[in-house]
């Protein structure tokens, strides 16, 4: 009979063996990296949940500030902390700063704070974008409970796109790099149109929309997917295969990069490409317009 010290063993033994089958391609090879995707997958089941109640049934109209942050924060927290409840053989010994668990939280944290805050203009400008949330807790017109949602957001499709881009390279292999590339390119953007739909729909108009629909879903989703292409490297460089420790540091320093690169892109599609197809409203605020906007109810 084994005790429960010999069955923590063989639990910690069974995480490190390597994935079978398609799960080899998909997931990562290092095992504390492949042990938080399959967490964060599994809570994208609760956390999808908990909006889609929230959302289509009417409860985030009525909600205030404090029920907006506890909502926030009830999302975020769950999955700040399911990668520190990961423990491997590969990862004994090493400082909790080191373990995957831990930069790849970082990561999807810094990156969802620095991108609502860079982006919130370029939504309300460019692409028109509207919230009817009754929030006052904002930073740059953006509800703070939403940048605490896209902390569980981001660390979906962090998983979502590091799988696109194995899945890419593994069935692209024998093809030259720059369709590969292009393979990983168009991941990027497939996940970005999904959830422009997702969180854009006619059961929540009247808590996000946009005054045109067909401009958002393909200009809006170009300009969220270079987002993803420019963080997805640093992603796909954390700790992805076995004995692998990247400095916690470098991934700080690489997700600041990435978010800088997407500002200067947005800048150009602001300035050089938009006009072209819309007007942009320098300095618009679409918080709360329900009157004049689409939020408006027939």
């Amino acid at each position: 009979m084994s005790t429960p010290s010999a069955r923590g063993r063989e639990a910690a033994s069974a995480s490190a063996v390597p994935p079978q089958g398609w799960s080899s391609v998909l997931l990562a090879a290092h095992p504390a990296k492949r042990a938080v995707e399959k967490r964060w997958l599994a809570y994208t089941l609760v956390w999808g949940a908990v909006c889609g109640i929230v959302m289509v049934g009417g409860f985030a109209e009525r909600f205030a500030d404090l029920a907006l942050l506890g909502l926030g924060a009830g999302i975020a927290i769950p999955a700040m902390v399911l990668p520190f409840l990961v423990r491997v053989d590969e990862e004994r010994g090493r400082r909790w700063h080191d373990t995957a668990g831990f930069k790849l939280a970082l990561s999807v944290v810094v990156f969802s704070v620095l991108l609502n805050y860079t982006q919130t203009p370029f939504f309300f400008d460019v692409l028109q974008a509207h919230f009817g949330f009754r929030s006052t807790l904002n930073i740059r017109n953006n509800p703070v409970f939403l940048y605490l949602m896209t902390i569980a957001y981001f660390s979906t499709y962090s998983v979502l796109l590091m799988m696109a881009y194995r899945a890419s390279q593994h069935l692209l292999a024998a093809t030259p790099f720059v369709v590969r590339v292009l393979g990983a390119g168009l991941a990027c953007l497939v996940v970005a149109g999904l959830e422009t739909v997702l969180n854009a729909n006619p059961f929540t108009q009247h808590l996000y929309c946009f005054d045109d629909m067909t401009f958002a879903l393909w200009f809006g989703s170009l300009a969220y997917g270079l987002s993803f292409m420019f963080i997805l490297p640093v992603w796909i460089g954390i700790d992805e295969r076995p004995g692998e420790c990247t400095p916690w540091l470098r991934v700080v320093a690489f997700v600041f990069a990435a978010v800088s690169a997407d500002s200067l892109a947005l800048d150009v599609l602001r300035y050089h490409v938009a006009p072209h197809f819309t007007t942009v409203h320098e300095g618009a605020v679409g918080l709360g317009d329900v009157a004049t906007s689409c939020l408006a109810r027939p």
